[in-house]
C-alpha cells in the first residue's frame, strides 16, 4: 500500500508540474502585456517574424504540455486510482478473514487443551485410586453401545438398529459395516434377538429372559465390575467421557487448521495474482506516460527512450518471483494436531502426523502399511499408462482440499487399510497423499541429524566413488523403520526411471526437486538453508546409483548399528564435549533416540571411520581368516534370496548366511574424538 501511495503522489505532483509548466509558457506568448507593442511600427519585420515564431513556439509549448497532463491524467492516474481502491479493499477483506479465522482457531486449539487436561487429570484419578486398571478397546466399545442404544427406546426393529450404526459409521460401504456391527453385538451379548422376529433387545430386558439370565446378560463388557464396584464404574465413565469430548475437540481443531491453512493458501494465490496485476497495472501506467512524452516535443525522445528502455526490462512475474524469494518463511510443511491416547500414544488413532517407529510397532512392520501399500498401487497402475504421464505422477500438485478430504477417510480407516481401498484413488492423488504422508511426520525420512553431514560431505570434493561408499554408510546409520522406507521409496523411483524412455535426466531432477525437500531438511530452517542444494544432490545420487548404495554389506552395517550397545551420558556433558572441538560439531547420533531424562545415547565407537574402504577392512579379515568367501554383487543375492530383502516382512524371516565377513565399515568417525 506504501508502494501505491508514493506512485500516486508522484503522478500527481507530475501532472501539477505540467499544468503548471503549461500555464508560465502560454503567458511567454504575450510578453508585453496590455503594454504597447515595440513591433506594431513594423519595425525590422524580420526580427518581429522571427520573435512570433519564437513566441509562439513557447504557446505551442504551454498546449502540449497541458495535453501531456491531461493524458498522464487519463491514461496513467485515474487508473492507476481505481486499482489500487480494489485493491486497498481487497487487502482489508482479506487481512480480516485471516485474523477471524486465526483467531478461530485458536479458540478450537485452547478449547481442545482444556479438553485434553480434564482427559488426563481424568485418567490420573482413575490411575491414582485404581493403580491396577489396564486400558481396552472393549470397554471404550461399551461407552459408544451406550450412547446408541438405550433401554428407555427399547424394542429396536432391525431397520431402526441399521440406520443408527449408519448414522455413526464413517466408512464407504455403511451397509455391510452395520451389518457386521449389528451381528457382532448380537454375539457380545450386547444386544438380544426375539425369535424369528428382526426386533432387539438390550440384554436384561427381553421379554423371554429371566431375572437370573437378565444379570448374566448386564454383566457383559461393564457389568463386569460389579455393584460393589460402582466407585470404579464412575471413575470409567467419566474418563471416557471426558475421552470422547476430548477427541471431538481435536477432531474440530484439526478440521479448523485446514480450512485455515487453506484459507491461507487461497490468500496466497489471490495475492500473487493481485500483486501480478498492481505490477502490470503501474507498467501500464509508466508505459501510458512513456507515450504521452513521445509525442510531444522532438527534445524529449531521449527521455522517452530511456524510460522504455527500463520499461522493457520490467518482468512482473519475475517481480512476483523475487517478492517470494526475499520475503518468504519457508517451505511448506503442515504440523498436524494429533489425538495422544493416554495409555497408547498417536500411531493407534491416526496415520498421518504419528512417528513413523510408532507406526510401523504398532503395525508390526519395517516400513507403513500405507507407504508400501500405495507404492504397490502405483506400480500397477504404470502398466497403463505412458511415460509421458508417468513421469508427471509425483510431480503434480492437487487442489490442497482434494488431498485432505482424502487424508481424512484414509485415517478414518487407517487399521482396515489394504490394497483394494487405496485402488479407488487415482494415481495422482495416491501420489499426493504419500508426499503428505512423509511431509507430516513429526521428523523428516532422513532424519535431522543427517542434514549437516550430508553437507559436508558435498562440500568436500570427492570422486564419485568415495561420495557414493560415503553415502551408503551414512544411510545405513539410520533407525530401521526408516531406512527400509528410504530403501522401498527410492527403489521405486529407480526402477521408475529405468521404465522411461524419454528424458531421464530431465524427470529424476523433477522428482529431486520435489522430494529433496520432503525427505532432507534442517530442523530449524534459515535462508541459508532454503537455498542449499545438498538435499537434491545426495537424491539424485540415492536414485542413479540405487544398486551401489543399498548393498547387502550396508544392509547388515545398519542392522549391526541399530543393535550396537550404547554409552549413556549426562546432556550437559554431552554439550560440553561437543563444544571442545570443531570435528564434534560434525557428529551424528546414529541411534536417533532420547530419553525422557534429559539423558543423550551415543552409540560405542569403532576403529572405523567414514571414508574408509570397505574394501580394505575385507582384504584385512580375509588375511587373518583362512575361511574368506567371495562378496558376491547386491543384486545377484536380492535375485536368490528375495524374501532377505523384503522391507515388509523382514522381522518374519532371516537373512542367509551368504557372507563370512568379520566386520563392515561404519560411521563411528562421526562419534570419535579430535585428538583420533
Amino acid at each position: 500500500m506504501a508502494e501505491n501511495k508514493v506512485i500516486i503522489d508522484y503522478v500527481n505532483q507530475r501532472i501539477t508540474a505540467e499544468k503548471n509548466h503549461a500555464l508560465t509558457l502560454t503567458s511567454l506568448s504575450n510578453p508585453t502585456g496590455n503594454k504597447d507593442n515595440p513591433f506594431e511600427n513594423d519595425i525590422g519585420a524580420s526580427l518581429k517574424k522571427c520573435f512570433e515564431v519564437v513566441r509562439a513556439e513557447s504557446e505551442e509549448s504551454g498546449k502540449e504540455h497541458m495535453h501531456r497532463a491531461n493524458n498522464i491524467n487519463i491514461t496513467a492516474l485515474q487508473p492507476l486510482q481505481r486499482f489500487f481502491q480494489r485493491y486497498d479493499r481487497i487487502i482489508l477483506q482479506s487481512s480480516h478473514t485471516i485474523e477471524k479465522q486465526i483467531s478461530q482457531l485458536n479458540i478450537a486449539w485452547k478449547a481442545m487443551m482444556g479438553a485434553k487436561t480434564v482427559y488426563q487429570s481424568k485418567c490420573k484419578t482413575l490411575l491414582n485410586h485404581y493403580p491396577d486398571f489396564e486400558f481396552r478397546r472393549e470397554e471404550n466399545g461399551t461407552s459408544w453401545f451406550d450412547s446408541l442404544f438405550s433401554k428407555e427406546k427399547e424394542p429396536y426393529p432391525k431397520n431402526t438398529a441399521l440406520q443408527i450404526l449408519k448414522d455413526t459409521l464413517v466408512f464407504e460401504n455403511k451397509e455391510d459395516e452395520a451389518e457386521v456391527i449389528l451381528n457382532s453385538f448380537v454375539s457380545m451379548n450386547f444386544l438380544l434377538k426375539f425369535g424369528n422376529e428382526d426386533i432387539f433387545y438390550l440384554v436384561g430386558e427381553g421379554p423371554t429372559k429371566s431375572g437370573k439370565e437378565s444379570n448374566k446378560g448386564f454383566s457383559g463388557l461393564l457389568g463386569k465390575w460389579g455393584n460393589q464396584e460402582s466407585k470404579k464404574e464412575d471413575l470409567v465413565k467419566e474418563m471416557f467421557e471426558a475421552d470422547k469430548a476430548y477427541r471431538k475437540s481435536v477432531k474440530q481443531a484439526e478440521k479448523m487448521r485446514i480450512q485455515t491453512e487453506q484459507i491461507l493458501l487461497v490468500h496466497y494465490e489471490e495475492m500473487e495474482g493481485l500483486e501480478l496485476e498492481r505490477i502490470q497495472t503501474i507498467k501500464q501506467a509508466f508505459i501510458s506516460m512513456a507515450a504521452s512524452l513521445s509525442n510531444t516535443i522532438p527534445r524529449c525522445k531521449e527521455t522517452f527512450d530511456n524510460m522504455m528502455l527500463y520499461q522493457e526490462t520490467l518482468k512482473p512475474d519475475k517481480d512476483v518471483e523475487f517478492i517470494v524469494e526475499q520475503y518468504r518463511t519457508g517451505q511448506y510443511c503442515p504440523r498436524p494436531i494429533l489425538y495422544v491416547n493416554y495409555f497408547t500414544g498417536t500411531a493407534e488413532d491416526q496415520l498421518f502426523g504419528a512417528p513413523l517407529e510408532e507406526v510401523t510397532r504398532v503395525q508390526n512392520t519395517l516400513v507403513p502399511q500405507f507407504i508400501s501399500q500405495s507404492l504397490a498401487v502405483i506400480e500397477s497402475g504404470f502398466s497403463k499408462l505412458y511415460d509421458e504421464e508417468k513421469s508427471v505422477v509425483w510431480t503434480t500438485s492437487l487442489p490442497l482440499d482434494r488431498v485432505y478430504a482424502a487424508q481424512e477417510e484414509i485415517d478414518a480407516c487407517s487399521h482396515l487399510l489394504t490394497v483394494d481401498r487405496l485402488k479407488k484413488f487415482d494415481l495422482l492423488l495416491l501420489a499426493s497423499l504419500v508426499r503428505l504422508y512423509l511431509l507430516e511426520l513429526p521428523e523428516c525420512l532422513f532424519t535431522f541429524e543427517l542434514y549437516e553431514p550430508c553437507k559436508l560431505l558435498y562440500s568436500n570434493h570427492q570422486d564419485q566413488t568415495s561420495r557414493l561408499m560415503s553415502i551408503s554408510k551414512l544411510i545405513a546409520t539410520l533407525p530401521t523403520s526408516n531406512y527400509h522406507t528410504v530403501m522401498l521409496l527410492l527403489g521405486h523411483f529407480h526402477k521408475l526411471v529405468k521404465e522411461i524412455n524419454t528424458d531421464t535426466q530431465q524427470f529424476t531432477i523433477s522428482i529431486t526437486k520435489a522430494f529433496s525437500y520432503i525427505l532432507l531438511r534442517p530442523q530449524t530452517e534459515s535462508k541459508v538453508s532454503l537455498h542449499e542444494r545438498h538435499p537434491q544432490r545426495l537424491l539424485q545420487d540415492l536414485i542413479e546409483n540405487f544398486d551401489l548404495i543399498f548393498t547387502q554389506e550396508s544392509y547388515r552395517a545398519q542392522e549391526k548399528n541399530s543393535s550396537r550397545p550404547s554409552i549413556i551420558i549426562p546432556e550437559k556433558q554431552s554439550e560440553s564435549a561437543n563444544s571442545s572441538s570443531t570435528h564434534d560439531e560434525q557428529k551424528t547420533n546414529t541411534n536417533h533416540y532420547k530419553n525422557g531424562g534429559g539423558i543423550t545415547i551415543i552409540p560405542l565407537p569403532s576403529s572405523s571411520t567414514l571414508f574408509e574402504d570397505p574394501d580394505e577392512i575385507i582384504d584385512t579379515n580375509c588375511s587373518e581368516s583362512s575361511a574368506c568367501i567371495t562378496t558376491p554383487s547386491f543384486n545377484d543375492t536380492v535375485h536368490s534370496s528375495k524374501s532377505s530383502m523384503d522391507p515388509i516382512n523382514h522381522h518374519r524371516r532371516s537373512i542367509e548366511d551368504t557372507f563370512i565377513i568379520e566386520d563392515l565399515a561404519s560411521l563411528d568417525s562421526f562419534f570419535e574424538d579430535k585428538e583420533n
